[in-house]
């Protein structure tokens, strides 16, 4: 029986949509609050290389592969590797248009291409092999889509139909071989798309309709849409989701849908006013969750269908949301083993995670566009009240997703507004103190005794039937008048120091906690007494000075203050004098930001911040913060003072700059699978390498040998954690056992291990991801350095042979010598005298100088340094030993020639000259090496000297067009009565540890007393 046939009649995919709708439509609870208003934000990915993407996979070690139109790109979330054709270089694409991309089962990449046939990715190599059409090839060059077969080979649909490529790489004719099709029944004009199901069933697109066949011996069968046209639709795409529901994208008829095996095809229609999708072209199907799945259509975004509520909607370009799509033209689109899922699109690789998070984000409420949440306000029915731009107030239900606007204000925005007692609703704005009914109409301007109608209401709270109002005219109480003005209670302006009030807090016992721009200021419940807090930035245990953005009283009874630039302030006690002592939170606590603009208190105790650069959680007892990022879901960049309130089903409203930002505390989950920690690029020797020899053993990672040739240039290796999560959502370091002692943070930016001039030897680089939750991915590299020729055990054996040799036979030959010139010498010694006497004076001069420098040399220093040290054994002055060595100087005198080192130690010599005293001693022991002698010394001297005659040295040398860069390693040593031996010893040893420090730096060496 054909595949229709065998299957049973099944319940109608949309009727069990609607079925779900009414089962659900009565559960208004805080799961699905705010839902009507999320919006789906996009990352945006804009490299030149990410562009105009027809296709994408992911392969087996987490890499993401994106076909264009000019070539094939891998991707790791950071770096871009990009592989173009190129007919003079062998292995490379055939063809730079790739039309489908596909990793097998047994984890090979195949690409298909639009003029060149298919290609095989060989990993080992680092090249394409390739499979054209022709002979003993494919029937047409162009392939459009990759399926597995089932066998260890592949499905291709080409231009000539259906082919088969088996494991072994042969091709077959789509009737030739088996399993193949019982008949070549398909048409003419080729394949488009296929779909392997998962059990086992081969589905094919073309532009003259869908066929199907269940097995690999099974007679292939039309399965027919319901459109309008005569012909059956043309096939642009095919998808199974978890559920095994068939989704079928049509060039011109929208999309199809088979909810199980026998089903029906059913039109996806689109719901709401423009339904336009039953006549759009779809190019790509991809699952968003378990109930929702993407359809991308050529130029209208996506549409969004909610398998069980039955909906639809679009997702479509924005200019004024910057993390709308970039694009509505939506090419390819892939949901990778994280989660994330990928959408190519004419003008960027955009990013969107489906995963449930914590923090919805709201960017349009009804038509406002370009939406800005300067206050809200929540009603005892549960619904919002937003202050939006035009200052108008607009009324939403965060379950139905209904919206209405309040009856007019004036011109300017609302700043407060708060829940009175009888249900209504007092309004603060730039333009006066308003009141309205409950439900946001009859609205009427508030008059108060004393006070100008039209002056600024920037804070209002309630205390019993007492309403507080703050604005630049200090703290008012009044007791509202159902029609006529409000009666005025209290006024407090000079007094709270500074007029301008920000927030207001009144306490049960009648205590009100007034915030300003210089402070914080308490009104006692007497209604006369006035503090002033005393405030000082500087002292962490003060109220911070400055304007004071919110106050809030959490569950212990504590008092918290908000402000700009210093944080937030929480009262810790008052001692028996009557001072108030805070403790001080700032972004050296973790705080995103020290200019903070609300606190919202959760039903659990849990204190929630708006800042100006995102959102923070801090833990009432423990006062330990936790950042929201991206990849908690919060995408609104900054928010607005006073602008943020509880929801009725507990979770946290912020409003900001484009938008509001909800928090749902319980649903915040920061722990993610571990995700495949990658090496996405090695360099050896200041060249890329494509791969790394085999391992030593069997589940040895492989082993990276690094020749002598290579040794001074090294090793650079980065790497990635493949979840493609925001970067400040992982945190990596590296530590290469056998050289590193501890572990060194890296970069997220840049994730690169860097080592030259190791020693050789064997090591072992471990590399670690680190999540915020403290769980760890890590990867391993062993490293292998291989000694030069001269360093190996025998050859540096011979050698010693080889040298005592030799000056065995110098030593005799130059013993020989001078007894033959003895019996010269003394036939001439009495002629000789008088001239050797003469010229005595002059090879004095020159033995204790050194001719380039013209500094005293080793043999004149070790004069000096056993004076030096005789005196200090009789009691004299303590001095000091600096051994000198220029660092990079043989690469100098390699480099740019002999008179080039020359002129570097001569102005070597001039520097340190100029950097000691007069009463020092500088000379030169041989090539670069110098001495200086201090005396008198102590350790401030030594360090004084060295320091300088360290920074003297990175000073730039001219020679000739060539500019010589050079430092100094010092070892010191400060003597008292020690002998000269172990004085050199010392400083020796300090030498030793400035060049294990890196150079470019001293280090000195205690002598005991």
């Amino acid at each position: 029986m054909s595949f229709f046939r065998q299957a049973l009649p099944c319940v109608m995919f949309w009727i069990g949509m609607l079925m779900a709708i009414s089962s659900t439509a009565a559960a208004a609870d805080a799961s699905s609050a705010w839902q009507p208003f999320s919006h789906v934000s996009f990352r945006h990915h804009t490299e030149e290389a990410l562009r105009f993407g027809t296709s994408l996979a992911q392969d087996r070690e987490g890499f993401i592969w994106l076909g264009t139109q000019t070539g094939l790109v891998r991707w790791d979330g950071f770096r871009v590797r990009r592989y173009v054709a190129d007919p003079a270089r062998e292995g490379s694409l055939p063809d730079g248009y790739i039309q489908s991309v596909h990793v097998d089962t047994g984890g090979r990449l195949w690409i298909g291409t639009s003029a060149g046939g298919l290609a095989r990715y060989d990993a080992t190599r680092d090249r394409f092999a390739s499979i054209p059409a022709g002979p003993g090839g494919l029937g047409h060059a162009r392939v459009s889509s990759i399926v597995d077969d089932g066998a260890g080979g592949i499905w291709v649909g080409t231009g000539a139909g259906l082919e088969r490529v088996d494991a072994d790489g042969k091709v077959h004719a789509a009737a030739s071989g088996a399993p193949q099709l019982a008949a070549p029944a398909l048409p003419p004009d080729g394949v488009d798309v296929l779909l392997r199901d998962r059990q086992g069933g081969l589905w094919i697109g073309t532009r003259e309709g869908l066929f199907y066949r269940s097995g690999d011996h099974d007679r292939l069968e039309v399965v027919h849409l319901e459109a309008p046209a005569p012909n059956e639709p043309s096939i642009n795409a095919l998808y199974q989701d978890n559920a095994g529901r068939v989704w079928i994208g049509t060039r011109t008829h929208g999309a199809f849908v088979i909810a199980a095996p026998g089903a029906t095809p059913r039109p996806i229609v689109e719901t709401g006013t423009q339904a336009t999708l039953q006549g759009e072209r779809v190019f790509t199907i991809v699952q968003k969750n378990d109930d929702t799945v993407w359809l991308g259509t050529e130029s209208g975004g996506i549409v969004e269908v909610d398998v069980r509520q039955g909906t639809t909607r679009r997702l479509r370009y924005r200019g004024d949301v910057p993390d709308s799509l970039r694009s509505d033209e939506i090419l390819a689109m892939l949901r990778e083993r994280g989660g994330q899922i990928f959408i190519a699109t004419g003008g960027t690789l955009s990013q969107h995670d489906p995963r449930a998070q914590g923090v919805v984000t709201v960017r349009t409420i009804g038509s406002i566009t370009g939406l800005n949440i300067y206050h809200l306000l929540r009603r005892p029915d549960g619904k919002v009240w937003l202050s939006v731009p035009g200052g108008a107030v607009s009324i939403v239900d965060p379950h139905t997703g209904a919206v209405a606007m309040a009856d007019t204000l004036p011109k300017g925005r609302v700043l407060a507004m708060a829940n009175a007692p009888d249900g209504s609703v007092y309004i603060g704005t730039q333009q006066g103190l308003y009141h309205s009914d409950g439900n946001g109409h009859a609205v009427r301007r508030v008059e108060i005794a004393g006070r100008r109608p039209d002056a600024s209401v920037w804070a209002l709270a309630w205390h019993d039937d007492v309403l507080w109002l703050g604005g630049l005219d200090g703290a008012w109480a009044v007791r509202p008048s159902p029609a006529g003005p409000a009666t005025p209670l209290r006024h407090e302006d000079d007094a709270l120091g500074d007029r301008r009030v920000t927030a207001l807090l009144p306490l049960a016992d009648g205590t009100v906690w007034i915030g300003t721009r210089r402070g914080v200021v308490r009104l006692d419940r007497d209604g006369k007494t006035v503090e002033r807090l005393p405030t000082d930035n500087a002292d962490r245990a003060r109220a911070p000075n400055g304007f004071v953005s919110s106050l809030l009283i959490d569950h212990r009874g504590r008092l918290w203050v908000a402000s700009f630039g210093n944080g937030i302030a929480v009262l810790d006690h008052t001692d028996a004098g009557g001072r108030r002592w805070f403790r001080r939170l700032t972004t050296a606590d973790g705080l995103p930001d020290n200019s903070v603009n609300m606190l919202v208190q959760d039903r659990s105790g849990q204190i929630w911040l708006s800042t100006d650069l995102g959102l923070a959680g801090v833990h009432p007892d423990t006062l330990q913060v936790r950042r929201l990022g991206e990849a908690d879901g919060v995408h609104v960049p900054s928010y607005w003072t006073s602008s943020g309130a509880l929801g009725a089903g507990g979770e946290v409203l912020f409003g900001g700059f484009t938008g509001l930002s909800v928090v749902f505390p319980d649903r915040l989950d920061t722990r993610r699978p571990l995700p495949p920690l990658a090496i996405t690029q090695l360099m050896l020797g200041g060249r890329v390498i494509r791969t790394l020899p085999p391992g030593a053993s069997a589940g040895e990672p492989p082993t990276l040998t690094i020749a002598p040739a290579d040794r001074e240039r090294g090793f650079a290796v980065e790497f990635a954690a493949l979840d493609y999560m925001p970067a400040e959502h992982r945190h990596y370091a590296y530590q290469l056992e056998g050289f590193d002692t501890a572990w060194i943070d890296a970069d997220t930016a840049v994730r690169r291990a860097s080592y030259n001039n190791l020693p050789p030897g064997t090591y072992r680089l471990r590399v670690r991801a680190i999540n915020d939750s403290d769980d760890a991915a890590t990867l391993e590299l062993p490293v292998r350095v291989l000694p030069a020729w001269y360093q190996l055990n025998w050859v540096r054996a011979l050698g010693v042979i080889a040298v005592l040799a030799v000056l065995a036979a110098l030593v005799q030959a130059r013993t020989s010598l001078l007894r033959r010139r003895q019996r010269e010498l003394e036939a001439v010694v009495a002629s000789r005298t008088a001239e050797l006497r003469a010229t005595q004076l002059q090879l004095e001069t020159m033995a204790y100088n050194d001719a380039l420098t013209d500094l005293p040399n080793r043999r004149r220093f070790n004069d000096e340094l056993h004076r030096l040290a005789a005196l200090g054994r009789r009691g004299g002055d303590p001095f000091a030993l600096l051994l000198i060595d220029l660092d990079r100087f043989k690469h100098i005198n390699d480099t740019l020639g002999h008179d080039a080192g020359d002129a570097l130690l001569v102005a070597a010599a001039e520097r340190l000259r100029a950097a000691v005293r007069q009463t020092d001693c500088v000379a030169r022991l041989g090539g670069d090496e110098f001495a200086v002698l201090l005396t008198p010394a102590s350790d401030t001297i030594v360090d004084d000297v060295a320091q300088r005659i360290v920074d003297s040295m990175r000073a730039p040398v001219a020679f000739g067009p060539h500019v010589m860069h050079v430092s100094a390693s010092i070892g010191a040593a400060v003597a008292w009565r020690d002998g000269v031996d172990a004085l050199y010893k010392k400083a020796d040893t300090a030498l030793y540890r400035a060049k294990e420090a890196g150079r470019d730096t001293w280090c000195r060496e205690d002598m005991a007393a």
